[in-house]
């Protein structure tokens, strides 16, 4: 009778026997309730709460005046300008492109390799 040796086998039995000791340990462990923890303040409390915190400046008290509008050349929507209506008209062309040579690509391989 001969007995082969196989190298990998016992680490890969003690690893399995590993794993499903954990995963029966975890469990209840991970089932059991929950302590009861303050609940976590949020973001925009700490930030409303640092806000009214501060001291008013005087600079902050005055009025401001009118928001300036935006510049001329943006209020148009981006596709509305040249720019814009070139973009558009060069992928129109490209997806034409690429749809007609998709469907028209019937030539034979003159590859060496094929």
């Amino acid at each position: 009778m001969r007995r082969t040796r196989v190298s990998w086998a016992r680490p890969l039995s003690w690893a399995l026997v590993l794993l499903v000791a954990f995963t029966f340990a975890v469990s209840p462990v991970a089932a059991a309730e929950p302590t009861a923890a303050p609940a976590p303040r949020t973001l925009a409390a700490a930030a409303s709460a640092k806000v009214a915190a501060m001291p008013a400046s005087p600079r902050t008290l005055t009025q401001a005046g009118p928001t300036p509008s935006a510049p001329k050349g943006e209020e148009k929507g981006f596709f509305k300008r040249p720019a814009g209506i070139a973009a558009l008209v060069l992928m129109t062309l490209g997806t034409g492109y690429m749809t007609y040579s998709a469907f028209h690509d019937n030539n034979a391989v003159h590859s060496p390799f094929r």
